[in-house]
């Protein structure tokens, strides 16, 4: 059942909910998500999500043990498979940025260069992520959305339904080795770690479980190729849609705040990360990530 979330927030008292832009987003104001939050608040905010792809959170002040609580509301959240960015004695959160303690890194320098969805590369990707700004940068360091509803709905419909019949093989290894070449400073990849994660195969079009709108599901970060169209036919069209959805009118770009909380749907949008001056700036964050799971991938397929 869809709950109204004007209802909803009005019942905790938040005061507001408006689009953050044309293309994709929506803040929902004053709710304190550090605190026990409603079921009813939980449906809206999924409802909402559905509707507009990322919500923001602003002025939270978020320990881990709140940040955990509140993104568990939305599914069973996933380990950091990189441990040595695991929040200490946390490794259900991950830490972004060039934050360092006692002389070494404790963040990923280097996440979110590229265009993406998180975790693509997985026989059953990521939901949804909710990024926590902890220490942002005044310049710089903003995260790029790109609506994939939108830039599907775009597409021809001839374009639609070749596409709906197409399927992209999506990479970890190769994302990391075009990551290496960005970053030398970031260490092979291991054999062990290249096994952990084959190659697989993802529809060029999922849908919304819930809502059943259909979304562009390819992003240049992780795609590599079309399996129907080995070859410069199949790189050609995966580029150009790559290209046709981070069109301006889709894209919506989040400037941060200490205290910003956003949360994506990983089927609705792809994202990347803008540079910043890391000779001036310290940025950290902290993320938490709901799993998929079998039952929910099955359920996005056209059929």
């Amino acid at each position: 059942m869809t709950v109204d979330l004007q209802a909803a927030v009005h019942a905790e008292s938040v005061v507001d909910v408006r689009r953050l832009s044309p293309a994709l987003g929506a803040e929902v104001i004053a709710l304190d998500i550090s605190r026990p939050v409603s079921d009813a608040v939980i449906e809206a905010l999924r409802a909402t999500l559905d509707q507009h792809g990322v919500l923001l959170f602003r002025g939270q002040r978020l320990n881990a043990e709140a940040h955990i609580t509140f993104s568990r509301r939305f599914g069973v959240l996933q380990e950091v498979a990189q441990k040595q960015y695991q929040l200490e004695g946390q490794p259900l959160i991950y830490v972004i940025g060039n934050v360092e303690e006692n002389g070494r890194p404790i963040g990923d320098p280097s996440v979110g260069r590229l265009w993406h969805s998180d975790q693509s590369f997985l026989p059953h990707p990521a939901i949804g992520s909710l990024l926590y700004g902890v220490q942002c940068p005044p310049e710089g360091a903003a995260t790029l959305f790109a609506n994939m509803y939108a830039a599907y709905d775009a597409l021809p419909p001839q374009m639609r339904a070749h596409i709906e019949r197409l399927h992209a093989v999506h990479s970890f290894s190769e994302y990391y080795e075009a990551l290496r070449e960005r970053d030398p400073t970031q260490p092979e990849l291991t054999d062990t770690r290249r096994a952990l994660y084959p190659d697989v195969i993802h529809p060029l079009v999922r849908r919304n479980p819930r809502t059943g709108r259909k979304a562009l599901y390819v992003n240049p970060g992780y795609a590599t190729g079309i399996r129907e169209m080995p070859g410069a036919t199949g790189a050609r069209l995966l580029r150009d849609l790559c290209d046709h959805a981070t069109r301006e009118e889709f894209v919506y770009a989040h400037a941060w705040r200490n205290g910003d909380v956003l949360f994506w749907d990983n089927l609705a949008v792809n994202h990347k990360g803008t540079p910043f001056d890391t000779g001036r700036f310290v940025r950290r964050m902290h993320r938490t990530t709901v799993a998929g799971n079998a039952a929910i991938y099955a359920a996005s397929l056209l059929g």
